[in-house]
């Protein structure tokens, strides 16, 4: 085994056993230490005893561009201090995870930053572990973001795929924040939003941005009384060209036929 590869210290607690290359591909085996200490992964208390052993096939961070496979040996211990018997606790590697958590942290690195295809193309993982990791970051980081305590809102529609389906989105107008996404945008659709948001942070809107979407507009209006509300200015804009600008333009034009 190579010298450089057998002194890495990417895996706490363990020491490498066996080095193959085949091809583009690497595996590595890896046996925990003997005078490394098993931690009870319930309780974190140091036990002695060992149930049996375990191996798993893990996949790590690309090694020198080459795709890397452990095949780690975890052992179950019986624990003096919680009673449990479980895997020992292994700090780069959660519970039944099939990779390790530096692959999971890149791959949520990346996932913000370029298209899931191409983290599948740096990490060799399929699209769906991707896009699986890349979720339960996003809800880690939802999950740890404060109450929203909006006061003012700023509501829209957008298309889905092809054809007349569409969807609403609502935004906190100060903090940009996305508080709510809905399918469709009828009053019936929306209402939902004002459920989850309740009576007290309702009552505490004072303005509400939209389009003049005739549901937004009355459900707004009943649901949050004491907010006002504000047209997208390029909507009325619009609004303005259709019914009034056309309708002078078509008087003036029969006017003039009529005089002539």
């Amino acid at each position: 085994m190579p010298d450089h590869i057998a002194s890495l210290p990417f895996w706490e607690g363990f020491s490498i056993t066996s080095f193959k290359q085949v091809g583009q591909s690497v595996s590595i085996r890896l046996e925990p230490c003997p005078a490394t200490a098993r931690i009870c992964r319930h309780c974190a208390g140091v036990t002695p005893k060992v149930h049996d052993v375990s191996w798993r096939t893990v996949r790590d961070l690309p090694l020198v561009g080459h795709a890397l496979t452990l095949e780690v040996a975890v052992y179950r211990v019986k624990c003096d201090g919680c009673g449990r018997t479980g895997s020992q606790r292994v700090s780069w590697l959660d519970p039944h995870s099939r990779i390790t958590r530096r692959l999971a942290a890149f791959v949520a690195l990346w996932s913000e930053r370029i298209p899931l295809t191409h983290v599948c193309q740096l990490t060799g993982l399929h699209w769906s572990t991707v896009r699986q990791i890349h979720q339960q970051a996003l809800e880690r980081k939802l999950a740890a973001l404060p109450e929203a305590r909006p006061k003012r809102l700023v509501m829209d529609e957008f298309a889905l795929f092809k054809g007349h389906r569409y969807a609403t989105v609502v935004l906190d107008a100060d903090s940009r924040q996305v508080l709510w996404v809905g399918e469709g945008r009828s009053r019936e659709a929306i209402r939902p939003f004002f459920t989850w948001l309740g009576i007290e942070r309702c009552q505490a809107i004072e303005v509400v941005a939209m389009d003049m979407n005739t549901a937004f507009d009355l459900e707004v209006q009943k649901q949050c009384p004491n907010a006002r509300v504000v047209y997208d200015l390029f909507h009325v804009i619009a609004k303005y060209g259709r019914e009034v600008i056309d309708r002078v333009r078509v008087d003036e034009a029969n006017r003039l036929r009529d005089q002539s």
